[in-house]
């Protein structure tokens, strides 16, 4: 969900697909129904290796070292013994991304657009997502179109022809170190809000988000927001959200970064929040799905 919707709706839950609103006082969010669905762990053995695709998880087959949007963070060698990998299937899709239907439709953002992959959160450290030590990363990103520009409540949001999610699905050697990659990008979320204080940011607190574990089906996944005002902005009440999300299934991570622009904060990670539940929880439950594969 991205710059706030207009309404909002009620949450199903089980196996049912879950509503979910974002908003604020002033806005409350269009409802948009995904699936939580249960992780089914992978139980078929090891794949044979696959080389990464490209880091917009298209394309022909490329060394992941070579790729643009793909890159080896643990700076693993190409000829790494024959293991598990992430490939495009593993990444999520425009289908996966839930924003207002009124006026919005996500969109699959071209290579090169947005912030660069190994800065795609805003407190990552200079070494980013390199640090983590995975042995192969696919990387997609998404913006959106406006269908109705008469119910877009924010016409000049910064975020247009932007990216406003960011996914990285990367490959661990084995399921402890990809714990361990885990609890740093949490550390980093956690540091967040003074982490963007040193750099200048303005950060609203009392609206951002503590880390919070998020409940899924055969994995640990957590989630932190951080709503701020870059330096020199002349306004302090459009605020940036943004949202990180790190999902644990096995050996492998799933990234998510959401953003959005306005007066309305997104909404929240509690999921018994009924419809203002907050995007990210949604992006986690389908990460979880796409891990599994």
């Amino acid at each position: 969900m991205v710059d706030q919707s207009p309404a909002r709706r009620a949450v199903a839950r089980g196996g049912a697909r879950r509503a979910v609103a974002t908003g604020g006082a002033r806005r409350r969010a269009l409802v948009v129904a995904s699936t939580l669905a249960a992780v089914v762990l992978a139980g078929c053995g090891t794949p044979a290796p696959t080389t990464p695709p490209d880091g917009n998880g298209s394309g022909p087959p490329t060394q992941a070292a070579s790729s643009p949007g793909s890159q080896e963070p643990g700076g693993a060698s190409p000829t790494t013994a024959p293991g598990r990998t992430v490939t495009a299937d593993n990444l999520l899709t425009t289908e996966d991304i839930y924003l207002d239907p009124a006026y919005q439709t996500a969109v699959e953002m071209p290579e090169g657009v947005g912030r660069p992959v190994n800065q795609s959160y805003v407190c990552l450290p200079d070494d980013g997502l390199a640090s983590l030590g995975a042995t192969a990363m696919v990387t997609r990103n998404f913006g959106y179109t406006v269908t109705d520009k008469e119910l877009d409540p924010y016409p000049k949001s910064p975020l247009k022809n932007e990216p406003i999610i960011y996914t990285q699905a990367l490959q661990f050697p084995d399921e402890g170190a990809a714990i361990a990659a885990r609890s740093r990008y949490v550390t980093w979320i956690k540091a967040c809000p003074d982490t963007l204080t040193e750099k200048g940011y303005s950060v609203d607190t009392g609206q951002s988000l503590k880390p919070t574990a998020i409940n899924i089906d055969g994995g640990q996944a957590d989630a932190g927001m951080v709503a701020y005002v870059k330096p020199g902005a002349t306004s302090a009440e459009q605020l940036y959200w943004e949202s990180a999300g790190v999902t644990q299934v096995k050996d492998r991570l799933m990234i998510t970064v959401s953003l959005s622009w306005g007066e309305d904060t997104p909404g929240t990670f509690d999921t018994s929040d009924g419809d203002f539940i907050h995007p990210q929880v949604i992006l986690i439950g389908e990460s979880a799905t796409k891990l599994s594969t």
